[in-house]
């Protein structure tokens, strides 16, 4: 049986919903409980943002959190489409062209490969390959591969976004 959490009312009470009757199954997410933000994690999903998005979820703000098994590294704090780092809870350096730098020292245009220290692992490389736009916003493009920057290249062409954040 499938059941679900949700949040009601102005003054944000949990509510569990009921396993759902195979005719409310048939039912889009908004009409079961009101969503006001859904969060979308690391690479930019365009499914959340098109049409079909807004017919299964309502009018909601959908923000992008970036993060991995060891924290929630940061957030998306506005309508830019980047997030900014929490520089309070971790240390962040980036393997880039130039060499090992600070997160916060990345050229706008600049990628590279983020380094995260964290209470347990310090200077843990994670993989992920971060483009930098005017500070303190950033992105994740994809893992760091070979292919990464054509593929995240081609995928912004290929929707005629040719902008920044």
């Amino acid at each position: 049986m499938e059941a679900g959490v949700g949040v009601e009312g102005d003054d944000a009470e949990l509510v569990v919903v009921e396993p759902l009757n195979h005719r409310a199954r048939r039912r889009v997410h908004y009409e079961v409980w009101t969503a006001h933000m859904v969060l979308q994690h690391a690479v930019r999903c365009a499914a959340l943002e098109d049409e079909l998005g807004r017919a299964l979820y309502g009018p909601v703000a959908i923000r992008e959190i970036y993060g991995a098994t060891e924290g929630m590294f940061g957030q998306q704090r506005d309508e830019r489409r980047a997030w900014v780092p929490n520089y309070d809870l971790f240390f962040f350096e980036v393997e880039t062209r130039r060499g090992l730098i600070m997160l916060h020292e990345m050229r706008p245009g600049e990628t590279g490969s983020l380094v995260v220290s964290t209470a347990i692992l310090p200077r843990y490389k994670i993989g992920d390959l971060i483009l930098a736009f005017d500070a303190p916003y950033f992105r994740c493009i994809g893992r760091d591969q070979r292919f990464t920057r054509l593929r995240y290249a081609w995928d912004q062409i290929s929707r005629l976004d040719f902008g920044g954040p």
